[in-house]
């Protein structure tokens, strides 16, 4: 799964990983560092720490990325 965003006016100065979360759903944040470091996601084609203030027009790319929420039933 490949996915681009490009950042609005309303997300400006938000922080990254927080605009991800805005996007994609509930994510942990463990899982947002984890694919950070890893270099799935860039930022006008550069990596990124998940502190990293997005600006409005940046494009943000998702590499290879497929997120499931499961849910444990008794």
């Amino acid at each position: 799964m490949n996915k681009s965003f490009i950042v609005d006016s309303t997300y400006n100065n938000m922080r990254l990983d927080r605009f991800l979360r805005n996007k994609l759903g509930k994510i942990p944040q463990s899982l947002i560092e984890k694919i950070l470091r890893i270099g799935k996601i860039k930022i006008n084609k550069r990596k990124a720490k998940c502190s990293f203030k997005v600006k409005t027009n940046d494009k943000i790319d998702i590499f290879n990325f497929n997120f499931e929420e499961k849910i444990n039933q008794k």
